[in-house]
């Protein structure tokens, strides 16, 4: 296979760093190795999600569980009072 990359000279710096980046010093490794990364953050980035909806809730469950019994509780105390 073979890759042909023009006007590297309008993306240096996301090059350079990426270079950097993937410790290669071939733009074509690193484009490679930089693809790769993108997959594999992606897919990290989609399960980060997946457990912040889960925290949210339960987070939401905990919370109408206290407020029921603030309210039982505010029921309660206006009942003895």
């Amino acid at each position: 296979m073979a890759i042909t990359i023009r006007n590297t000279d309008e993306h240096y710096y996301m090059i350079r760093e990426l270079k950097a980046l993937t410790q290669s010093n071939v733009t074509t490794k690193a484009l490679i190795k930089g693809g790769y990364l993108a997959v594999e953050l992606g897919q990290q980035l989609e399960d980060e999600r997946q457990r912040r909806i889960e925290a949210e809730s339960k987070l939401a469950a905990l919370k109408a569980t206290v407020n029921q019994y603030l309210d039982s509780h505010q029921a309660l105390k206006s009942a003895v009072d």
